[in-house]
């Protein structure tokens, strides 16, 4: 049996494990401000920024990646206002791997996106984000394993 560091085993499906660190430091972040906001008698922003962390919040719990080998599908829902998506093996294309860089050289962080083709309609999910690319790496190797991508050309 496998174990993956980027996945967790229920059953027969493989979730990915959400990051939580940033997203809770963010959302840490626009609690503060907004309590310095209402210090400083602008309440209307404060509530914006209280409701705008509960989303962050929010939308972190709903966002979901499922892998089911037995089924061979991949179940995707990216965010609370976007609703569940499945798709089979087959409809995978490709993955992509973007790097944002501060000056050209300087990587402030690194995504994973998962593409799919249905009904000739290209589909994009990303993954995970992580600081550098070995990390990535390792989560398209994850899921290169986990979908079994690779079998096949060994």
């Amino acid at each position: 049996m496998n174990t993956y560091q980027f996945y967790k085993k229920e059953g027969n499906l493989l979730i990915f494990k959400n990051q939580p660190i940033f997203v809770f430091v963010l959302a840490a972040l626009t609690f503060i401000a907004a309590g310095f906001s209402y210090k400083y008698k602008i309440p209307l922003l404060a509530l914006f920024l209280v409701a705008f962390g509960g989303l962050m919040i929010a939308n972190f719990f709903a966002k979901k990646f499922v892998i089911d080998p037995q089924q061979q599908t991949i179940t995707c829902k990216p965010s609370v206002f976007v609703s569940t998506k499945t798709y089979s093996f087959q409809d995978f294309t490709h993955f992509e791997v973007l790097a944002m860089k501060y000056l050209g050289f300087i990587t402030t962080n690194v995504f994973l996106n998962i593409y799919f083709e249905v009904n000739g309609k290209e589909h994009k999910f990303m993954v995970g984000q992580a600081l550098t690319h070995k990390s990535i790496q390792k989560m398209v190797n994850e899921t290169e394993d986990i979908m079994s991508l690779n079998e096949n050309k060994r």
